[in-house]
């Protein structure tokens, strides 16, 4: 698909004129076409901006908040440029507007994006914020300013603090300080050092009007993007009915723990026969098997016992600190063979799973002491136990065993409400990943809802009597298969 400009030249302008009656090519604007008949002209035209751009303003700098938002159009439609000497003016195009400013030229810190038209420049950072900072309104009802609000450059700049660090934030403002006075905008300058001083806890934190910018001079930064998402998923929850699950009568309560620990670790990689997992909680003398895997072995025990110690299995504080400090707890007896990744302590390393980054270890607290009021403001135990388990899951407090604290806390809203504990078999652990990475990437809670309507089923339709009818209902229905969805659906049905 070619773009293709109306010319000066009357053979070119003949011949495109041919091409346009012949269907060939279409007009999408003044003086713009296209050899693409299908797409919508919105489309081709958002898509090829800076061809554009470059084509009818050789000399212009994308600018101010255009700049800031990596050359994206804005929510407004609009698409700011500078071109020196230029009068404040507008080009409307299919989708969008190009709006024209006055300004400097290039400067030598703008980086210049190669076009089939020539190269178009986009504004360094620095010089982006400095614009940013400029004197400017909107114009006409309806038109955007073309600089960011001063809430959104307090957000725009906290989140290059939580991606890159507080150094970034130096090294613009050092870089802000050579450009300022080349094109005479010191009072922009004072402005920006102003702000990354009250952003950075130095100066005032009254001065701000962001809530994230705020919570990061107080110094208690939190993740708004993934609160964002907590919330979307506590709305879809909180319109959800669940089935109820009564508590599990007093006999049958250690064999539903065996279970529940048996594939909370198994979904980990911690692989143990049913047989010798058995012999690790239930034998007086586990010796030979804490021997050959003591770190595996007491990783078994231990979520075991914790699911069966009544002073911290249900544990449900009202308030964040005491969510802390049982998240603590439990982490600290559940790794206690683990040194090496600091039992009971939060992580103070960034933590991932293939290109998947979790919550950064200085924004673990203030991210999870706002979540958690949304956990304990829904009012059925199963939407309260499933935000609780994708809360930890996201945010992923510890260097390791998040999985397993995670499934102890879902669990453990379930139990302080007098409902059963439920468990994830084996069979559906690549399922039950699959859903969590796709409210994750995607922000679709639908598949995450719907997969916990059917681990209720699922622990609705399991015999609990004893572990010899648990197991063979499980070697039944393939609950122990390692194959995505391994369940036999026609077995459980006959349950």
């Amino acid at each position: 698909m070619a773009l293709l400009f109306g010319s000066s030249d009357p053979k070119a302008a003949y011949q495109l004129g041919r091409d346009v009656a012949a269907k060939k090519v279409r007009k999408l604007a003044a003086k713009i076409y296209s050899d693409d008949l299908v797409t919508p002209d919105r489309e081709i035209v958002r898509s090829h901006r800076f061809e554009i751009v470059a084509h009818f303003y050789p000399n212009a700098v994308v600018s101010h908040r255009t700049a800031l938002n990596g050359g994206s159009i804005s929510k407004g439609n609009r698409f700011h440029i500078t071109v020196p000497g230029a009068a404040i003016s507008s080009r409307p195009l299919p989708g969008f507007e190009i709006r024209i400013w006055p300004g400097p030229g290039v400067l030598s810190e703008d980086q210049a994006i190669p076009t089939a038209e020539g190269p178009i420049h986009i504004a360094s950072r620095a010089r982006a914020l400095l614009e940013n900072l400029l004197p400017g309104r909107a114009r006409g009802k309806v038109a955007e300013a073309k600089t960011l609000t001063r809430a959104e450059l307090e957000i725009w700049l906290e989140r290059q603090i939580r991606i890159s660090g507080r150094a970034e934030l130096h090294r613009l403002l050092g870089e802000a300080r050579i450009i300022a006075p080349r094109v005479k905008w010191e009072a922009s300058l004072a402005k920006l050092e102003q702000l990354i001083a009250d952003l950075d806890g130095v100066g005032n934190a009254g001065n701000l009007n962001a809530p994230v910018a705020i919570a990061r001079a107080m110094r208690d930064p939190y993740d708004p993007e993934r609160l964002a998402l907590f919330t979307e998923l506590q709305a879809r929850l909180a319109s959800e009915s669940f089935i109820s699950l009564p508590s599990a009568p007093a006999a049958e309560r250690r064999n539903r723990a065996f279970w529940e620990s048996y594939f909370s670790n198994y979904i980990e990689g911690t692989k143990f026969t049913v047989e010798d997992a058995q012999s690790i909680v239930e034998a007086a003398d586990p010796r030979r098997i804490l021997q050959q895997r003591p770190k595996e072995a007491h990783d078994i025990l231990e979520t075991y016992r914790l699911i069966t110690d009544d002073r911290i299995c249900r544990d449900v504080p009202q308030e964040a600190p005491g969510f802390f400090d049982v998240l603590k707890r439990r982490h600290a007896r559940m790794m206690a063979s683990r040194p090496e990744v600091q039992p009971g302590v939060f992580k103070v390393l960034p933590n991932q799973v293939g290109t998947k980054t979790f919550v950064a270890p200085d924004l673990v607290e203030g991210t999870l002491r706002r979540a958690w009021p949304q956990v304990r403001a829904l009012t059925d135990p199963v939407a309260r136990a499933l935000l609780v388990h994708f809360v930890l899951a996201e945010v992923h407090p510890f260097s390791d065993g998040n999985g397993r604290i995670s499934r102890l806390s879902m669990n453990a809203e379930l139990d302080a409400a007098g409902r059963a504990r439920i468990l994830i078999p084996t069979c559906y652990r690549t399922d039950y990943l699959t859903v969590l990475d796709a409210l994750t990437r995607g922000e679709n809670p639908t598949p995450f809802i719907a997969f916990g309507h059917r681990i209720l089923a699922l622990n609705r339709a399991t015999p609990y009597e004893n572990p010899e009818i648990t197991h063979d209902h499980f070697k039944k229905v393939g609950a122990m298969s390692e194959e995505p969805s391994g369940m036999n659906i026609a077995a459980l049905a006959q349950i």
